[in-house]
């Protein structure tokens, strides 16, 4: 049984992120929430091959070794730089709905506040940042999900505008959109759902794994041998070694 639930009962009667939600919280969400769920689990899946560990399986799989060890060789990479963005936001939002209406704190003047101590330490913000888009169009579509269910009463929706004037404040404090990324939207909708932020790191890894799986495959279909993580051409014309110039083995060394 699962958390109660008999597995042949569970079968072909809930989804994939109902069953995620009943695992880690204990009861079953309500067919939206687990819809919200799974669509954050969809988002994440796939970020091409620009991602570290995407790229990290595809080239483990040119190296002769099982699928499932490929896998993990991305899955190895997700850590808190790259996937851990979700889980730093997640505390964070949790944190600081705690402190609002405590002392004075209004939403608005505690997330300035905590921005501006960011911008001192010159630290990233986690769940904030893209390098291609400024409006990303997961996010839209993850917030148009959240809305929705906000209206029919299933989230409140606070997480999400805690996000957006984040969004707003870093705005005015760099001069320049410094965006919610996929990372922040999850974030946040994870929140909504009352998700502890310690499941964050292995929701991703749920997330991603399936299409580490799809990478790696494809790269075993196409028969790569020994991908190289750079272009052949940047080896032979821009690589420059750096290290001591070239010197003599000491005679010590040297057999007879």
């Amino acid at each position: 049984m699962m958390r109660g639930y008999r597995v042949e009962e569970l079968i072909g009667n809930i989804g994939y992120g109902e069953l995620v939600y009943l695992l880690i919280m204990g009861e079953l969400p309500t067919r939206i929430k687990g819809h919200l769920l799974e669509a954050t689990l969809i988002a994440g899946a796939d970020h091409g091959v620009p991602a570290p560990s995407v790229a990290v399986s595809r080239i483990a799989a040119t190296c002769g070794i099982p699928l499932n060890c490929c896998v993990a060789t991305g899955m190895n990479l997700l850590g808190d730089i790259h996937g851990g963005a979700a889980e730093q936001l997640m505390r964070m939002l949790y944190e600081s709905n705690e402190r609002i209406g405590k002392e004075g704190e209004t939403a608005e003047t505690l997330i300035r506040k905590i921005c501006e101590e960011f911008k001192e330490r010159r630290a990233f913000i986690p769940g904030f940042g893209h390098p291609v888009h400024d409006d990303d169009p997961r996010v839209r579509r993850l917030f148009g999900l959240v809305e929705e269910a906000r209206q029919k009463g299933e989230v409140k929706g606070e997480y999400v505008e805690m996000v957006k004037t984040m969004e707003e404040v870093l705005k005015d404090l760099y001069h320049r959109k410094v965006p919610i990324n996929i990372d922040g939207a999850c974030a946040a909708i994870q929140c909504e759902l009352g998700l502890p932020w310690q499941s964050a790191k292995g929701l991703f890894c749920l997330s991603r794994g399936v299409g580490l799986v799809a990478e790696s495959l494809e790269e075993f279909l196409q028969g790569s041998r020994l991908k190289s993580p750079m272009p052949m051409k940047l080896w032979e014309e821009e690589l420059l070694y750096e290290g001591p110039e070239e010197r003599e083995l000491p005679k010590e060394f040297k057999k007879e």
